[in-house]
């Protein structure tokens, strides 16, 4: 093959069919069907050059494209006419070394494609690219640096049938490109669109007005099932800012964004979602935001403002945020629908967001609005203020986080509704509504919530309280509890508020000074019907108002640890009744009261200091108990109740108490006191389950009460004194406590009951037996045989202090102080058997029974079953190979099998042996005659062994059975291992490589299967081998190869298993080397001479040599391989012609005169080309003439002109010159001094001509070329002349048949012949003249030269039919005589144009009678001239009645009838019959009979007209399809 140099320095016609291997382009080229760089081709473009592209063609790239533009003399592609489709990088230039610099693409559908290549792009400008501008696909990897992209779409938008346009960069089918610095301004649909499993790296984006599409979400960007990374960018009027969206199972959707900014957007600043919305659990991650900012969605810089949904938007997916600033949205800022644990959000901040319209959603105006948030996303350091609505709304859902800031909302600062959040350290103040608000939700945790200036203004609570809980929860149930801890309201329009809650738990908790209401305020009269406690602890109000700082209606609770300061009234409580409340440790304080109690069944209050000043807290309707309280002694402080009705205070254990105030007389205050019962014998020992007695004077029954084993206990407590209003104060209770013990009893002294007391009743009683503690062996143990057991009763006691002694005894070994002896010591309260040296417990099941007694012996016995048995050992296995999940541990036919025993153990420390059996074997199941003891590993094969048995792993201690665990086995052939040794003599390609695997070696012997494989080369070499030698000499390509042995046998059963090795092995690359081995430096030659430019020694070691010319003969390249690794560039340079001259190895060209300085560069794109110049010199020489047509010993003929194609002559020297072509059969020239600007044609004469060819330029040089030419001769032409196909002839016509324009360029026509298409000869000279009856005929002409050649031509006429007319009608003699033969003659003129008509008829009326006839204008039977139109008719005819006759004639042509003509002939005899007369007689009847004969024949002629009219209508209609030759097929078949 030719390779050809295109040099383009001014406009130049590019054919892409054209094939090269280095061209260089400039100037402005023109591209009508596009280019083609070849895979072996490196296209290389000047800066400034313009290339025109046709519309729908586009310049694709196989190999490599250097198009170096400058920032002031860029590259510009622009359209012929239409839109082109830009630059396509197709798969197979990867690693190619594509560049691109300061490219212009303008009036493009794509401005750049990219399918799996890797090119380097920078400052490429894509101007108004209708669908994309950048369109990546296959796994493109390209750098793209300073990328402008300006306008898209606009021109097919409401046209385009696709959504895919208006489009920036497209990033799509696993691409991973990177991309630093891009502008992207003004596109329909999106600035940026990832899709497929995509990747990369794209940083410094300025991407604006992307905006207007109909048909997709238009965005910024847009990501979908792609992972890139994009940072320092920014997004500005868009539709949507950012979209993410999955949605492709399997794939991951997952960009990162670091640095973003992302303003004015119309619908969305950022989106992210889950295509399938159904799939709401175990979300995944998909998008990651680093220091994100978005401002102005919806606003006034948006394309349209007020139309925005969201600033940050997610749905159904999960999203990480650390550090993001959402401000001066006009919609929500941040909503989130349909999110889980995938979402962690840290140190956000959220600003000025919000819908600003009073009307619209409560959501839309939120800061952050969450929906629907399944178990937990998570929220940390987050900051929202002056949102339009509520700073953070909580809707169904869950969440997690803590550090939040929330202020100056338009509504609720944290609203929390159907939601579970678990939140840490949120601060809310100077919010409109709540500071935070707990609405319908469960499972609350809370924990440092603190509010401030929340709600000022607000009448009601409802609207407006520092933290607000309404219906949270309002059932009891496990685990879903509300909690509030460590949070505080402070300065709140209300304070800490809970209406309608139940199991609800708030624990340290500071309200202090709401500007309305108590500062706890706590209202369930909204669930009667619920039973529930409100749980307080830790809680500490600070209120200075005259109304409660705490309020509770309807409410049971449970309150610990209350303080209460300020000047206030202090507490309200309206209980619900329906449960016991409690409270406890609280400090009471109040002004003019401070503590109302209302409606208890039943309180419960532990250690409660009242500081009432003014006036006492009271009791309405409440049963209360008060232990270990009391009221303040300082001056002015109340210190008792004021009980106003059906009231029952009971004051227990507690301090002073004043006679209560009252209203009613159903009141009733106790004083009660505790009493400690004591029962001691006179050892002052307490006795254990000794029974006691109080008796009382009054008001208590008599307390009957059984103490614990430690002898006292604490009961009551029992009223010491009673306060009702009728009775006032009672006396003092006077109460007696008896004990008894053994029969014995004793009474105390009476005592006042004034306070709590502690009585002992003291019984002596007679020597007690002793205690039993035993701590060990408990009953029912099981110990090894011979471990030890250790006793231990050391903890009995004895009431009477009596030393104890201690008796052990076995059922088997009967007294253990006795087999047991060295072991005991003191007592024998604690000893241990089997110690070791000494085993005194036997193995079985003993009945221990311990004695203990005292010094009076008196014992008591205690019972125990224990069992000691020896145990056989334990097994703990192990083996290596590993055993499947099924049991069976596949094996190598020669492999062994570790099997591990350390967790092995023996119970009783027995010395145990091990070892390993297989079923195959006999008497597997007796330990070895030589003992190994235990190891921890056994090693172990099986030679001979069948393809599968069960090996059985015993562990024996001599005593008891083997311990044995046993498992299944399946031996296999194996395969042998891989091993291998690479060894080379250098880094470079072109050095051998040493890849040695002998040492694989197939355990069995078979012989070893292999293959050597390189992760770039693919595989290198396999076989087998049977000998032991495996080894592969050659070379690789370069790069860095994991070079894989893989290693099996022969077997056909280990068909595709194989064992691996591997080495990484790095091969560098080859340099390319250069040599001009013709011409010669300092050769001589002229202008006109092709000069051979050969390189023959050069080449690249990394070329394959089936890719060069004649498979790399003579030059250097690799015979080894089958595809090139580099793509190496060829070009040889004159320094006096400004483009290079050729990019082949071997290239024939002509130089232009002068001294020539000879360049040869071969270059393998790896920036080290290698260059070798000769010096050559060129004289003047004449024109050099270069004939494209015709080519040499052509031959044609004579009816076909001869192109004469010159063109591409030239001068060398750039002369002008003239062209003159002869023939030596011609006088004349055939061309006489042409120029070279176009091709001529001309027709030649038959005959061998000799062509001669002068070109003279204008020096006189003159070159002389001479080719033979042979013209043959050819056939005559017939043509038929002023017919034209289908033509109406009409009817009569006389047809001149012209042939006269028949021709032969041999002119030698000898015959003429014309015919019809039956066959019919109708002339046989050049014009004939013929008329033909009426029909549709055909008409051929042959003609036929002298050689007897013939050729016909034919055409299709239709020939007109016409009706028949009479004229000139003579009737002789003019009257008849009635009575006589009247001799008769009739003559008429018939016309008919077609000469069809040949009947002519009549009829003759006279008296009734007719007679008809027939005419003839055959000469004969009175007919003069024969068929001269003139028809006659004679007859003679007797009259017999009548006046006149009548006589009728018409002609008849087929089914026509002409009209018919008339004629009454008087029929004379009487003169005296008038015109009545003849009337009456015949003449009427005849004169009727004659007018309805000419009605009937008028009737027939128009019906006949018609149907000829529709039969010509037909025929004329037909002509289009008709074929001449259809009615002759005979004829046809025969030419």
């Amino acid at each position: 093959m030719v390779s050809l140099l295109i040099l383009v320095s001014s406009s130049h016609l590019v054919s892409s069919s054209e094939s090269r291997t280095t061209t260089v382009w400039s100037g402005n080229v023109i591209l009508p069907d596009g280019y083609l760089v070849d895979s072996g081709e490196v296209l290389s473009v000047a800066p400034g050059t313009t290339i025109s592209v046709g519309s729908g063609y586009s310049i694709d790239v196989d190999g490599r494209i250097i198009i170096s533009g400058t920032a002031s003399s860029p590259v510009v592609m622009s359209s012929i006419s239409g839109n082109h489709e830009g630059i396509v990088f197709n798969y197979s230039s990867d690693g190619l070394g594509s560049k691109v610099d300061n490219l212009s693409v303008d009036d493009s559908k794509y401005g750049v494609t990219i399918y799996g290549s890797d090119p380097v792009i920078s400052n490429l400008t894509v101007i108004n690219a209708d669908n994309v501008a950048v369109d990546l696909y296959g796994g493109a990897s390209p750098l793209i640096t300073d990328l402008i992209v300006s306008g898209g779409g606009q021109d097919v938008h409401g046209f385009s049938t696709t959504w895919r346009y208006g489009i920036g960069l497209s990033i799509g089918a696993y691409s991973t490109p990177i991309v630093r610095g891009a502008q992207i301004d003004g596109l329909i649909t999106r600035g940026v669109n990832y899709w497929g499993n995509s990747g990369g790296l794209l940083s410094d984006l300025a991407i604006s007005n992307i905006s207007g599409s109909t048909m997709a979400i238009g965005a910024g960007i847009w990501v979908e099932d792609s992972i890139p990374l994009i940072e320092d960018s920014t997004v500005s009027r868009s539709d949507n800012g950012i979209f993410v969206r999955h949605i492709t199972d399997g794939w991951t959707t997952r960009p990162t964004f670091e640095s973003v900014v992302v303003e004015n957007s119309m619908y969305r600043g950022v989106m992210v979602e889950q295509y399938n919305h159904s799939q709401y659990s175990n979300l995944p991650l998909n998008a990651i935001f680093n220091d994100i900012t978005i401002r102005g969605t919806g606003g006034p810089g948006a394309k349209t403002s007020g139309l925005s949904v969201a600033a940050f938007d997610i749905n159904t997916s999960g999203v990480h945020i650390d550090v993001g600033l959402i401000e001066n949205n006009s919609a929500v800022g941040f909503r989130g629908y349909m999110i889980d644990s995938s979402t962690i959000i840290n140190r956000l901040t959220i600003l000025t967001n919000g819908n600003p319209s009073a009307i619209s959603a409560y959501n839309d105006r939120a800061g952050m609005f969450l929906r629907s948030a399944n178990w937990a996303p998570t929220v940390n350091d987050l900051v929202v203020r002056n949102s339009t609505g509520p700073g953070v709304l909580l809707w169904k859902g869950g969440i997690q986080g803590s550090y939040w800031d929330i202020s100056n909302n338009g509504a609720t600062g944290l609203d929390i509704r159907e939601f579970h959040p678990d939140l840490f350290l949120v601060s809310s103040h100077n919010n409109s509504g709540h500071g935070v608000s707990v609405t319908d939700s469960s499972n609350v945790e809370l924990e440092q919530i603190h509010t401030s200036s929340n709600g000022l203004g607000a009448v009601l609570p409802a609207y407006g309280s520092g933290i607000y809980f309404d219906e949270s929860n309002d059932v009891v149930s496990a685990g879903k509890n509300v909690s509030c801890t460590n949070c505080s309201s402070s300065n709140d329009q209300h304070g800490v508020v809970i209406k309608n809650s139940i199991d609800i738990f708030l624990d340290g908790i500071m309200a202090r000074d709401p500007l309305s209401g108590p500062a706890l305020d706590i209202d369930n009269s909204g669930i009667p019907d619920r039973l529930g406690r409100v749980s307080l602890s830790n809680i500490t109000v600070i209120q200075n108002s005259s109304s409660y700082s705490v309020e509770l209606n309807s409410a049971d609770a449970i309150i610990e640890n209350l303080e209460i300061d300020g000047s206030n009234t202090g507490v309200k409580w309206t209980a619900a009744g329906g449960l016991t409340s409690y409270l406890n440790s609280s400090r009471i304080r109040g002004y003019q009261g401070c503590l109302e109690l209302i409606d208890h069944t039943d309180l419960v209050s532990k250690s409660i200091f009242f500081e009432c000043e003014g006036a006492n807290p009271s009791l309405s309707s409440s049963f209360v108990n008060f232990t270990n309280s009391s009221f303040s002694s300082a001056s002015g402080m109340s210190d008792t109740f004021s009980t106003l009705g059906n009231s029952h205070i009971r004051w227990i254990s507690s301090s002073y108490i004043a006679t209560p105030n009252y209203t009613g007389s159903d009141n009733i205050v106790d004083i009660m006191w505790f009493v400690e019962a004591n029962v001691v014998n006179q050892n002052l020992r307490n006795i254990p389950f000794s029974d006691v007695n109080i008796s009382f004077n009054q008001l208590e029954a008599e307390f009957n009460h059984t103490l614990p084993y430690s002898g006292r206990d604490v009961v009551g407590p029992f009223i010491g004194q009673r306060w009702t209003p009728v009775q006032g104060w009672s006396q003092n209770t006077t109460m007696s406590l008896g004990c008894d013990y053994d029969g014995v009893h004793n009474d105390t002294a009476p005592v006042l009951l004034t306070s709590d007391i502690a009585v002992i009743c003291i019984v002596e009683i007679a020597n007690q037996p002793p205690f039993i503690i035993w701590k060990t062996p408990e009953d029912e143990s099981v110990y090894p045989s011979g471990s030890p057991v250790y006793f231990i009763g050391n903890e009995s006691w004895d009431l009477d202090d009596d030393d104890l002694t201690f008796a052990w005894t076995s059922n088997i070994d009967g007294d253990l102080s006795l087999s047991c002896s060295p072991a005991f010591s003191g007592n024998g309260s604690v000893f241990q058997a089997n110690t070791g040296s000494t085993n005194c417990l036997s193995d079985g099941t003993h009945l221990i029974t311990l004695e203990v007694c005292d010094t009076d012996n008196n014992c008591v016995q205690e019972e125990r079953e224990i069992e000691l048995v020896n145990l056989p050992p334990v097994l703990s296995v192990g083996t290596s190979p590993t055993i499947s999940s099924w049991g069976t541990l596949y094996l190598g036919q020669t492999a062994n099998v570790t099997v591990f025993m350390s967790g092995t153990y023996d119970p009783e420390e027995d010395d145990m042996e091990c070892w390993v059996g297989a079923s195959y074997e006999e008497n597997s199941s007796t330990p070895p005659s030589h003992s190994r003891g235990c190891p921890s590993e056994m090693n172990r094969s099986f030679p001979g062994a069948p393809n599968q048995f069960s090996v059985t792993v015993y562990a024996w201690d001599g005593t008891n059975q083997a311990s044995t665990w046993s498992f299944d086995v399946e031996l296999f052939n194996e395969i042998p291992d891989a091993s291998m040794v690479v060894s080379r003599t250098g880094q470079l390609s072109s050095d051998t490589v040493i890849i040695d695997g002998s040492g694989t070696i197939d355990p069995e012997g078979d012989p070893v299967k292999f293959q050597f494989l390189s992760d770039i080369d693919g595989t290198i070499y396999s076989g087998v081998s049977s000998n032991g030698t495996i080894e592969w000499i050659g070379t690789l390509s370069k790069g860095t190869h994991t070079i894989t042995m893989q290693a099996s046998d022969d077997r056909p059963a280990h068909a595709g298993q194989w064992t691996t090795s591997s080495i990484e092995v790095q091969v560098n690359n080859s340099l390319p080397v250069s040599m001009i081995s013709s011409p010669q430096d300092g050769d001589l030659t002229d202008s006109g001479t092709l000069v051979v430019l050969d390189s023959t020694g050069s080449g690249d070691w990394d070329l394959a040599c089936s890719d060069l010319p004649q498979n790399g003969t003579g030059l250097i390249c690799n015979p080894l391989i089958s595809t090139s690794s580099d793509l190496v560039s060829v070009l040889w340079e004159s320094d006096i012609v400004d483009e290079p001259l050729g990019s082949d190895w071997r290239l024939e060209t002509r130089l232009p005169e002068g001294v020539h300085q000879i360049t040869l560069t071969i270059d393998d794109g790896s920036e080290n080309p290698d260059v070798s110049e000769i010096m050559l010199r060129v004289d003047e020489a004449p024109p050099v003439f270069v004939l494209d047509s015709p080519v040499p010993d052509t031959v044609v003929y004579s009816n076909l002109p001869v192109l004469f194609d010159f063109r591409r002559s030239f001068d060398p020297d750039g002369d002008d010159f003239t062209v003159t072509v002869t023939s030596n059969l011609m006088i004349e020239p055939i061309l006489d001094s042409k120029t070279t600007d176009f091709w001529y044609n001309d027709y030649i004469p038959h005959g061998i001509h000799t062509l001669t060819f002068e070109l003279t330029d204008e020096n006189g040089m003159v070159a002389s070329y001479s080719q033979e030419l042979t013209v043959l001769e050819t056939d005559p032409l017939a043509l038929i002349s002023g017919l034209s196909e289908g033509q109406y002839i009409p009817p009569g016509t006389i047809l001149d048949l012209n042939g006269s324009e028949s021709f032969d360029y041999d002119d030698d026509i000898a015959l003429y012949r014309w015919t019809l298409s039956d066959g019919t000869e109708v002339g046989d000279r050049e014009t004939v003249s013929v008329q033909l009856s009426p029909g549709l005929v055909r008409i051929d002409l042959m003609v036929q030269d002298s050689r007897g050649a013939q050729s016909l031509a034919s055409v299709n006429l239709t020939i007109g039919s016409s009706s028949p007319t009479l004229r000139d009608m003579v009737v002789t003699p003019k009257e008849l005589q009635r009575g006589e033969v009247n001799a008769i003659r009739v003559t008429v003129v018939m016309e008919d144009a077609d000469g069809t008509t040949n009947s002519v008829g009549g009829e003759m009326v006279a008296g009734g009678l007719s007679k008809a006839f027939q005419m003839r204008d055959d000469g004969q039977l009175g007919d003069l001239v024969a068929d001269d139109g003139i028809w006659t008719f004679e007859t003679n005819w007797e009259v017999t009645g009548g006046s006149s006759a009548s006589i009728g004639v018409w002609a008849l042509d087929g089914d026509t009838v002409s009209p018919t003509l008339m004629s009454i002939i008087p029929i004379t005899e009487d003169e005296g019959l008038d015109i009545f007369g003849w009337l009456v007689g015949s003449g009427l009847p005849i004169a009727i009979v004659i007018v309805c004969m000419l009605i009937s024949i008028g009737m027939v002629i128009v019906s006949n007209r018609r149907r000829e009219m529709e039969r010509d209508l037909e025929m004329i209609q037909s002509w289009s399809s008709f074929e001449p030759l259809e009615y002759d097929s005979d004829e046809s078949q025969g030419l």
